[in-house]
């Protein structure tokens, strides 16, 4: 019998096509009004680049909480966290959310080192191509780019499948080429900045949904609260026996393939991080205060996600499955229903019924929407300022860099949907393509990283080692899954071994070879103030025809202030004798934050390590199943954590945000309640 004689259908088409079309529109509409309000009332302007590609460098800690959470809360990532946690078992939730932190306090660092050694980039292309040139600025914008193709259809694909299934069999293309569609109209009117508003209003409605589902799928009659959950657990252990789990069980922490599946997740999540450019705008998006706590929290309570959702829901779906109430009863769920994550749609419907559905449905539609979000704006700023600007017209002008911008968001968020459909019609699914991307987005992660942090990395370098470590990546996973499995198919390219072989080998041996050469072939060492000889800022037309008029005017130069930018991007006025002891005194400030946020970047890195791959998951890796007591607090802390990450990411930004607020409030009550009720009086 094939799939589709088996599939399921949950919702009707029109709750698939009202989530599509209908929230599509509908934030499309409430961006472009808050764009336009914000333009009024806080003097933003959209049609200027440093505001479309990195929201003037302003953004608050509140609004970059919830930017990194939302970037990193994929849709994907609610799927597949039941689905590793159905396949083996609960030690999978832990090693998922530790596949998530680490990256995000990476890229903490990386802000931090941007901020100070060059304030005034706008992707980390430029970066590289200001240090090493044309070449590995072609090599790393190939690398860029296709990590930005294959998150963004990875995103797609596995939603897509998740929205067909939920929506009464929705055709798979329909779903795939609607998913762009609201995105595209509001990433083009609002840019970056709103990318970040729409963070925040996806990340309160999706964590409500979240906390929602969880708690009530955990104290429904079904399952009977956490120690109905543990007993259940314990009673379906001996009726599937899971291979590389001590005594077959799901309740244990000595997993291997849980293991594995962490090792794999986590390098995938790096290249995911590193590699993509929208993360490192959305850090030079931030003022200097809200960067490096921003990205720690963020990262942080973006790990109670897999951890709780994981756990209680990953694991009714073993439970359940041999319930009458399961859809797919009497039947088990398919290895394809499986990899496309459908455990958790199954286990809503039985449980919670059609409302928790079409929450669901919200959900996943709303988290692909916002990276993807992230994902135009961060290929668009590559063509335009990295393609465009750099080889087509190096004296491009705020419009046209804006014209082209825009450009490239609805170019690539057709091309992505299109080549989503392609991935779905050869036989991806989402686990495979989960288990595979790393071995192209990878090779460049430690060259790209040391660019910022290591001075003696040389050109020869940077641009080999990817090379040779993508090469020999996918040789090792190539030649793994024949030596294991006998032959090379979609089905042994996605199994464990090949995929973490291949890996690691991606990720670690560029590393390895940039150093080499780096230390024996022409060594040389970076003067890291050639970043700030560079003048990449972009100065909006007006800004620029306002600079000619007063240079033709009449005024001696000498009275007119000279704006600059100083080491870590604040503006500071060169005005007089006295205007200059305090620019001093700013910039003693300054310097103080950035090495107190220095070490908090860096501390955080380490511990966060350490903490969620040694000192947590190891002890657990023994000859022991979950006692009762262990997993109540092991439950309960994860739901606690998701609790914190509401009110952390939902509420914080809505009182770190409340001046501007304010000012909108004020402004649209003036301008358009009591202004128009005097008017109407008047008449």
């Amino acid at each position: 019998m094939s799939t589709q004689d088996q599939a399921v259908e949950l919702l009707g088409k029109s709750a698939g096509y009202g989530i599509l079309v209908g929230v599509g529109a509908l934030f499309a509409i409430a961006i472009v009004i808050a764009t336009k309000l914000s333009n009024k009332y806080l003097n933003e302007n959209s049609n200027s680049t440093e505001m479309f590609m990195v929201a003037n460098r302003s953004v608050g800690i509140g609004l970059t909480i919830s930017a990194v959470y939302s970037s990193w809360t994929w849709a994907t990532a609610f799927l597949w966290c039941v689905t590793m946690v159905y396949l083996y078992g609960v030690m999978s939730s832990l090693w998922f959310g530790a596949g998530t932190t680490v990256q995000i306090c990476l890229m903490a660092v990386l802000g931090i080192e941007a901020k100070k050694k060059i304030p005034g980039s706008h992707t980390s292309l430029e970066i590289v191509e200001i240090r090493y040139g044309r070449a590995c600025h072609l090599l790393y914008m190939f690398l860029s780019l296709v990590n930005n193709l294959l998150s963004c259809s990875s995103m797609i694909l596995g939603a897509s499948g998740a929205i067909s299934i939920i929506a009464g069999n929705l055709n798979i293309v329909a779903s795939t080429m609607l998913i762009p569609f609201g995105v595209i109209l509001y990433t083009t009117v609002g840019g970056l900045k709103s990318t970040f508003l729409t963070d925040y209003v996806h990340s309160f409605i999706l964590l409500v949904v979240l906390c929602y589902i969880t708690t009530a799928v955990l104290v429904s009659d079904q399952i009977g609260g956490i120690g109905g959950l543990y007993d259940l657990a314990l009673e379906h252990d001996g009726k599937r026996y899971i291979e590389g789990n001590y005594k077959g069980s799901i309740l244990t922490g000595k997993s291997e393939g849980a293991l594995f599946f962490g090792l794999i997740h986590a390098i995938g999540d790096t290249g995911l991080t590193v590699m993509d450019s929208s993360f490192w705008q959305k850090s030079f998006s931030a003022d200097l205060k809200s960067s490096v706590p921003g990205y720690i929290i963020g990262g942080s309570v973006a790990f109670a996600n897999p951890w709780a959702l994981g756990t209680i829901v990953g694991l009714a779906s073993i439970i359940l499955e041999d319930s009458p109430s399961f859809p797919t009863y009497p039947r088990q769920m398919t290895s394809f229903e499986v990899n496309s994550g459908f455990g958790l749609p199954y286990v809503l419907k039985a449980v919670l019924g059609d409302g928790a559905l079409g929450a669901l449905l919200l959900v996943i539609y709303l988290a692909v929407t916002s990276t993807v979000s992230a994902q135009m704006i961060s290929v668009s700023s590559i063509i335009s300022f990295d393609i465009y600007k750099k080889y087509i017209k190096p004296d491009a002008k705020n419009k046209q860099l804006i014209r082209i911008s825009h450009l490239g968001v609805i170019s690539f968020g057709l091309f992505a949907a299109g080549f989503s459909v392609m991935l779905h019609f050869v036989g991806v699914d989402m686990t495979w393509m989960g288990y595979f991307y790393s071995m192209l987005i990878c090779p460049g992660v430690i060259p790209l990283v040391l660019t910022l942090t290591w001075s003696r990395q040389t050109t020869l370098a940077a641009f080999l080692s990817p090379i040779i470590g993508m090469v020999a990546g996918i040789s090792v996973w190539l030649s793994t899954a024949y030596a294991l499995y006998g032959e090379v198919t979609i089905i042994t390219t996605g199994a464990q071994l090949p995929c973490l072989y291949g890996s690691l080998t991606t990720i670690l041996l560029p590393g390895i070879v940039s150093v080499l050469i780096s230390l024996t072939i022409n060594p040389y060492t970076f003067d890291w103030n050639k970043f700030k000889e560079v003048d990449i800022l972009v100065v909006d037309d007006e800004e620029e025809s306002d600079s000619v008029q007063i240079s033709s005017g009449s005024s001696s130069s000498s009275d007119i202030p000279i704006s600059k930018q100083n080491d870590v991007g604040f503006e500071v006025i060169d005005v007089s004798n006295e205007d200059e002891e305090k620019a001093q005194v700013g910039t003693s400030e300054e310097d103080r934050i950035i090495s107190l946020y220095y070490k908090l970047a860096y501390g955080s890195t380490v511990f966060t390590l350490l903490l969620t791959w040694v000192a947590w998951p190891m002890p657990l890796y023994r000859d022991w199943i979950f006692s009762r007591t262990f997993f109540f607090g092991w439950t309960t802390v994860s739901l606690l954590w998701l609790y914190l990450a509401f009110i952390v990411v939902g509420l914080f930004p809505l009182w770190d945000g409340r001046h501007e607020l304010s000012k909108v409030f004020k402004g649209v009550w003036r301008d358009y309640i009591v202004g128009k009720g005097s008017h109407v009086v008047a008449a």
